[in-house]
């Protein structure tokens, strides 16, 4: 019995451990997504809060480089990063509720295709 029947048939038997790992590997998917993107957010800041420097370098601006305007423009840039991935998406979500009411494209193109394939064995037979 400690071949895959027996395996199996635990899990039959124990409901509640499918749905443990269910929700374990539900949350080691969000968990990942999450820090995925608190990464991407702390890199948006240093880059963001580097700005005064570059643009003070670069394009002769000057832009007082003080800890409060360095941590101004860090919060910023990931404000507008946040802002970003909600705009992103809710248009995810959009388009996903507006698929079904998509013409299929791809179809379209598949009959144009065999019509030109068409037109040219109409052509080498004159």
């Amino acid at each position: 019995m400690f071949g895959l029947e027996g395996i199996l048939g635990g899990l039959i038997q124990e409901p509640n451990l499918i749905i443990f790992f269910g929700l374990f590997f539900l949350f080691m998917i969000i968990a990942y997504k999450v820090v995925k993107l608190l990464i991407r957010a702390l890199i948006v800041a240093v880059l963001a809060g580097l700005f005064p420097v570059f643009a003070n370098m670069f394009l002769g601006m000057s832009i007082p480089i003080t800890f409060e305007s360095i941590i101004w423009f860090a919060m910023t840039g990931v404000e507008i990063f946040f802002v970003y991935h909600i705009l992103v998406g809710i248009g995810q979500i959009a388009d996903f509720l507006l698929r079904p009411f998509r013409k299929d494209k791809a179809k379209k193109v598949e009959k144009v295709i065999i019509m030109e394939k068409g037109k040219d064995k109409d052509e080498k037979k004159d």
